[in-house]
């Protein structure tokens, strides 16, 4: 390798200094948003044991939140299915992240909190987990650790890979920096040619590109998912009234959301209204806003629980891991992220269940799934509040040009799979190379 850039060499010390005495600052932060139990685990200090080497391969995937955690899935049984003796071990970088990693892989995997990118936490979580393979789940790119990582002799790869426009036009500021980093990675597996077009802009080598999709394409309503799905109709006590699904929303969005559904219930009195917050430590402060529109509403978390009866117009999904099944009960589904500029939410998952996502104008993260969807008319962008409600009257109005918008979305989706087995066919090679 090319001798490490100077600003490289300034990170590294301003990490460790940061590491010695930004300690602190962490913990408060934490703290005050009510995680300061995953403190201890973000320093590399609880781990849960780790089985010692055995000979058999030893695969870390890191995803920062759901997203990525949830789209993996795919590729995750992929490469079980192919290393079964394996060890896999998983990462990510927020609380909600960790849940869905728990109730995913935990039964047969390591999860644990990724370490904050400082040289001593990141040297004690690799000398625990001593992976063969490291695999970062779309753009998580941390110097620190991949530099330890790659001194270590652990391959690396990157999948899922995504560079919008704009993050390009940031990372290119420190092309030097970013593109000796990129370039440990033996290979980079993008979503897209025009993501692939941005890495190569960055710097990396066309050895390391190769487009083989998303493994978001390959996630797939199966039998569990759909029995989860008949589920919580039986539990939401559904016959045959509408369901009005706001999926992954931010601030700023449920107001709107909140006054699209008192709009819709004039024409169908029936409608349920299921709000679903992208984090559901928000649940609080979105149900303040139900109340204060004078609308009641119940837990999630609390008819799952109890055997109680579905009595509110609107119930409120404060739970991690439901939403997927979810969709496959929904007649209008709006995808959050989207009028609000954070770059949007997967609108890929309710179109695989044969659904017409809508969604706002601020959709920068996910251009393929929208280009590719409303080729075939099976997307709805809207730009504002009234075009929020017109749509979603529209989906009420009419059914049947919705089903079959939706079966024309399923069909598009199904063109773009094998994202998984393209990716496993990479790695494979990287557990036996020297």
């Amino acid at each position: 390798m090319a001798v490490i850039p100077f600003g490289l060499r300034l990170y590294q010390g301003l990490a460790t200094l940061a590491g010695a005495t930004g300690w602190p600052y962490l913990y408060w932060r934490l703290r005050r948003r009510g995680y300061g139990e995953s403190f201890r685990g973000r320093l590399g200090l609880t781990l849960p044991t780790v089985p010692p080497p055995d000979g058999q391969p030893r695969l870390w995937l890191h995803g920062v939140s759901v997203g990525e955690i949830a789209g993996a899935a795919p590729l995750v049984r992929e490469l079980q299915a192919r290393l079964p003796q394996a060890h896999f071990f998983f990462s990510t970088g927020t609380e909600t992240g960790q849940a869905v990693a728990r109730r995913l892989y935990g039964h047969n995997s390591t999860v644990f909190y990724y370490p904050v990118d400082v040289p001593w936490t990141v040297q004690r979580s690799l000398a625990r987990v001593q992976p063969s393979l490291y695999v970062a789940l779309e753009t998580e790119i941390w110097p620190n650790f991949l530099l330890a990582a790659h001194h270590r002799g652990v391959k690396l790869a990157l999948v899922n890979g995504r560079l919008s426009a704009r993050s390009l036009r940031g990372y290119l500021r420190f092309k030097d920096q970013l593109s000796y980093i990129i370039n440990l990675f033996s290979i980079i597996a993008t979503s897209s040619p025009e993501d692939q077009q941005r890495f190569a802009a960055l710097g990396a080598a066309p050895r390391q590109l190769i487009c083989t999709g998303n493994t978001k394409f390959d996630r797939w309503p199966d039998a569990a998912v759909r029995d989860q799905a008949q589920g919580f109709r039986q539990r939401l006590q559904l016959q045959g009234q509408p369901v009005f699904l706001a999926a992954s929303t931010h601030p700023g969005e449920d107001e709107l959301l909140i006054r699209a559904y008192q709009e819709l219930r004039r024409s169908s009195p029936a409608l349920l209204f299921l709000l679903a917050p992208r984090h559901p430590e928000r649940a609080g402060a979105v149900q303040n806003l139900l109340a204060a529109a004078g609308l009641s509403c119940q837990l999630w978390h609390e008819l799952k629980a109890n055997d109680l009866p579905r009595q509110a117009p609107v119930v409120l999904i404060d739970t991690v891991g439901d939403l997927f099944a979810l969709y496959g009960l929904a007649d209008i589904i709006f995808v959050g992220g989207s009028l609000v500029p954070h770059g949007g939410q997967n609108i890929l998952e309710p179109a695989s269940w044969g659904k017409v996502p809508i969604y706002g104008p601020h959709m920068e993260n996910f251009r393929a799934a929208q280009s590719l969807l409303e080729e075939v008319r099976a997307g709805i962008q809207i730009q504002d509040y009234p075009d929020l409600v017109a749509a979603a009257q529209s989906c009420l109005s009419q059914p049947e040009d919705l089903k079959q918008r939706g079966v024309r979305g399923q069909e598009a989706l199904q063109l773009h799979r094998g994202a998984a087995q393209r990716q496993a066919d990479l790695l494979m090679p990287l557990l036996t190379q020297p």
